[in-house]
C-alpha cells in the first residue's frame, strides 16, 4: 500500500509516552484526510513495553525496526566485484573530508538484498573491508588499540545494516522525527521511491547524542580522568560521535524540508550545514483552551501548603537529581511545600530507582511524592510552580501547558525555554515573563528560583497572566498542524505533477 506519508520515529512514538510522541500522536490524529504508514526504529525487541498509546484510525501500516536485532546473513560470492569496492573506498576517503555526494552510489551498492553489490557480510568479514579499516587506523588511531578500534566500528555498522537492509515502505512523502537512524532511513525512501523527504528536529540530534556518549561507561575513553574537568572526548567516542554527525550531514542534504520549533535550533542546524532555503520554523502546539479551562479562576487554598512538580519522563537527560537537590534546599528554608515527581520510569528504571535512593539519602520523606504516571487535568490547578531542570531540551510541551493553565515555570536556559518563558520577538517580549530560568546542573539556584516564587503571590499572578497570553497567542495546536498540512499537500502536488522533488517550497520561512 502506497500511503500518503510514511512517519518514521526513533525510540519514540509509539511505545514512549511525551514529547516527541505527544506531537506524532496529535499530528496524526488531526490530519484524518492524510494516510500514514508509522515506522518505529528501537534499540532491540527485548526492550520494547507496551505500547502507550492507540493508533489513529488514519494509520493504515505500522512498521518496527530494531537496530541490535541480528542482520548478518552468510552469502558467498562467486566472483569478486572490485568496482564496487573502488567506489566503496572513494566513498570513505570523501566522508574524511565531510563530501557526502555519493550517498546515492552507496545506496545503490549496498541496497540490492540478495542482489547487493556488497552485502554486510562482505564488510563485517571480508579481507578487502578489514583493509579498508587498517588504512583509516594508521591514519587516524595508530596509538590507540586496534581491538578497540576494530570493535567499535563494528558495533557502529551493525544498526545501520539493519536500517539499509530494511524494506523501506513506499510512500509518497517520507517525514523523520530526527536525524541519526530515522533520518538516514527517510533518505533511502526518498533515494528508493523518489519521494521528497521532509525532517523535523525537535532537539539537535547530535547535541543529545553528545551528552550520551560522553557519559556513556560502554565506550573506551583512553582520556585520563583527573582533579580538574575536562570536556574532551576520547578517540573512540569521537569515533561514535562522526558517526551521528555524518547521518545529520547526510539528512540535512538530502532533505527537501528541514523543520524545528524555534530560531536557536535552526541557527544550530545552519551552523552544522543545513540549507537555509530549506529551513523553516513550526512550534509544538497544544489544545490551549482545554488546559486553560483547568484554572476555573478561583484562588486556590494554600492553608494546606504548597505545590510544586517536576513534570515528564523520568531519565538523565531530565537530571531529575537536580530538582531533588533542590527541594531539599527548599525544605530547610520551609516546611509547607510538597514537590511531585509526575512522570514514568519505564524508559530508566535503573535511573529511577537512583532517585528513589537520593530521596531517601536526602531525607525529603513524605514531602516528595513519585506518583508516577498521572492525569494532569487533576494536578495542573494544584500546583504552585512546575519545575524542569533538563540538560538538554527542544521546545517542551510541559511548560507550554503549564503557561496555559496559568503555572509559572522554572526551567533550565536550554532548548527553547528561554524563548517560551520570557518571549521570542519584541512583541512577544513586553508580554512579560512566566517563569524563571536557571543554569544547568545547579539545585541551589533551582531552589533559590522557587522560593522566590512562593514568597512572591504578586510575581506569580503575573507570570501566569504573561503565560497564558503567550500560549494563546503562539501556540495553538490548530495553526501548527495546519503549516503541517501544508507542508504535506505541497510536496505530494509537486510529486503527482511530475516536478523535482527538491525544488524550493512554496510557503513561510524563517529568515536567514
Amino acid at each position: 500500500m502506497r500511503t500518503d506519508v510514511c512517519l518514521i520515529l526513533e525510540g519514540s512514538y509509539p511505545y514512549v509516552v511525551g514529547g516527541v510522541s505527544t506531537w506524532a500522536h496529535h499530528l496524526i490524529k488531526s490530519l484524518p484526510d492524510i494516510d500514514f504508514t508509522i515506522v518505529y526504529v528501537g534499540v532491540s525487541r527485548h526492550h520494547v513495553q507496551r505500547m502507550e498509546y492507540k493508533l489513529p484510525e488514519n494509520v493504515r501500516e505500522f512498521h518496527e525496526i530494531y537496530l541490535l536485532d541480528p542482520v548478518i546473513i552468510k552469502n558467498s560470492r562467486k566472483w569478486f566485484r572490485r568496482p564496487a569496492w573502488d567506489k566503496l573506498e572513494r566513498f570513505v576517503r570523501d566522508m574524511e573530508q565531510g563530501d557526502l555526494s555519493r550517498v546515492d552510489v552507496m545506496v545503490d551498492l549496498l541496497t540490492g538484498g540478495v542482489n547487493a553489490q556488497i552485502s554486510p557480510y562482505d564488510i563485517m568479514y571480508s579481507r578487502k573491508f578489514w583493509d579498508i579499516l587498517l588504512v583509516i587506523y594508521r591514519k587516524h588511531f595508530n596509538n590507540l588499540s586496534f581491538i578497540d578500534f576494530f570493535w567499535t566500528c563494528r558495533f557502529l555498522m551493525l544498526p545501520l545494516f539493519q536500517i539499509i537492509h530494511c524494506q523501506v515502505p513506499e510512500s509518497r512523502v517520507y517525514h523523520a522525527s530526527c536525524t541519526g537512524y530515522a533520518g538516514l532511513l527517510g533518505v533511502l525512501g526518498k533515494i528508493k521511491h523518489r519521494s521528497p523527504f521532509i525532517l523535523t528536529e525537535h532537539g539537535i540530534y547530535t547535541n543529545e547524542r553528545m551528552i550520551e556518549i560522553s557519559q556513556a561507561s560502554y565506550i573506551y575513553n583512553e582520556v585520563v580522568v583527573d582533579l580538574i574537568p575536562r570536556r574532551k572526548l576520547g578517540l573512540l567516542q569521537n569515533v561514535w560521535m562522526r558517526k551521528f554527525a555524518l547521518l545529520s550531514g547526510i539528512a540535512y542534504n538530502k532533505a527537501d524540508q528541514i523543520i524545528t520549533l524555534y530560531e536557536g535550533n535552526r541557527q544550530t542546524q545552519l551552523q552544522h550545514g543545513a540549507d537555509p532555503e530549506k529551513c523553516i520554523l513550526i512550534p509544538n502546539g497544544i489544545d490551549v483552551a482545554r488546559y486553560a479551562q483547568l484554572q476555573d479562576g478561583k484562588p486556590r487554598d494554600r492553608a494546606a501548603g504548597m505545590n510544586v512538580a517536576y513534570v515528564g519522563r523520568i531519565s538523565p537527560i531530565k537530571d531529575v537529581k537536580t530538582y531533588l537537590r533542590a527541594a531539599r534546599v527548599v525544605l530547610d528554608q520551609r516546611r509547607d511545600v510538597t514537590f511531585y515527581i509526575l512522570g514514568t520510569p519505564d524508559e530508566d528504571v535503573e535511573y529511577y530507582e537512583e532517585c528513589r535512593a537520593l530521596a531517601e539519602m536526602l531525607e525529603l520523606g513524605d514531602r516528595m511524592v513519585f506518583a508516577g504516571n498521572v492525569d494532569m487535568g487533576e494536578y495542573y490547578p494544584k500546583l504552585d510552580a512546575v519545575v524542569l531542570t533538563s540538560v538538554s531540551e527542544a521546545q517542551p510541551f510541559v511548560i507550554i501547558e503549564a503557561m496555559s493553565v496559568g503555572v509559572p515555570v522554572v526551567a533550565t536556559n536550554v532548548g527553547a525555554c528561554s524563548e517560551l518563558l520570557f518571549g521570542g520577538t519584541p512583541e512577544d517580549q513586553r508580554l512579560g515573563r512566566a517563569g524563571e530560568l536557571t543554569n544547568v546542573n545547579s539545585p541551589e539556584e533551582t531552589a533559590k528560583a522557587i522560593l522566590r516564587l512562593l514568597g512572591d503571590s504578586e510575581s506569580r499572578e503575573s507570570m501566569a497572566r504573561a503565560g497564558r497570553e503567550r500560549a494563546f497567542r503562539y501556540y495553538q495546536r490548530q495553526s501548527v498542524v495546519n503549516r503541517y498540512r501544508d507542508v504535506y499537500r505541497g510536496l505530494m502536488s509537486d510529486t503527482r505533477s511530475g516536478q523535482s522533488a527538491t525544488m524550493p517550497m512554496a510557503g513561510p520561512r524563517a529568515e536567514a
